[in-house]
């Protein structure tokens, strides 16, 4: 269960964006959108290297 916990938190954080109509509009809020999921991506894959899901 906690392998699968932060891909379910990012779906459901991704369907409140759109739900809300959260959707950035112009290019700049488009590109920070895109970096802040890249980084918080890149940290989970991070944690996710450090901290096996099976091992723990």
């Amino acid at each position: 269960m906690l392998y699968w916990l932060p891909r379910l938190f990012v779906l459901v954080l991704a369907g409140i964006v759109i739900g809300f109509g959260l959707i950035p509009q112009t290019t700049d809020e488009v590109a920070r959108t895109l970096l802040i999921i890249v980084l918080g991506l890149g940290l989970l894959s991070l944690t996710l290297h450090i901290f096996p899901p099976g091992q723990h």
